[in-house]
């Protein structure tokens, strides 16, 4: 916690993630990770200025397949793109941050129903959402990951993100 010498006032603690949420994980990461041909895949990016976060969402290799697959009758539908979501969410406090993951994990606890160890100073996965949150300081990251055609097989790719993105967090 920080306290400003001339009020005594509490100072937030820096977020330099605010105006960067496609940096925190670069595109050329993300390219690497899922082995991503620009063209082909149609790679897309888009940030929210302000807000720390960044969506990217490329397609799959059998995309065209797929959606002719998905408009036949009575056909069930199957997703043909792949979608990664970042968002940097910060609390300015490290006290604040501990009790808003606390009450994910004690609250959300049908949401987020698994522990995930060794990630951050604690991580949660949800199957449901397909989202993986840490906590970093006063910083608590959400990646959001429709990759594969099992929800709970995106764990261990989001976990990769995860890992990239803590090797930049001070």
């Amino acid at each position: 916690m920080t306290i400003d010498t001339l009020t005594g006032e509490l100072v937030p603690l820096s977020n330099p993630w605010k105006e960067n949420g496609c940096a925190l994980v670069t595109d050329d990461e993300v390219i690497s990770l899922f082995h991503i041909d620009v063209e082909r895949d149609r790679f897309s990016v888009r940030s929210l200025p302000g807000q720390g976060f960044c969506l990217r969402y490329w397609m799959k290799p059998d995309w065209r397949e797929i959606e002719r697959a998905n408009e036949q009758p009575g056909a069930t539908y199957r997703e043909f793109k792949n979608t990664l979501v970042v968002q940097v969410i910060d609390y300015s406090r490290n006290l604040i941050a501990r009790q808003h993951f606390d009450l994910l994990r004690n609250r959300q606890r049908h949401i987020y129903e698994t522990d995930v160890t060794n990630l951050g100073e604690d991580a949660l996965w949800s199957t449901a959402t397909t989202s993986l949150i840490f906590k970093k300081g006063h910083l608590l990251v959400k990646i959001t990951l429709d990759y594969t055609e099992n929800p709970r097989d995106n764990l261990p790719y989001a976990r990769r993100v995860a890992e990239l993105a803590l090797r930049k967090m001070p």
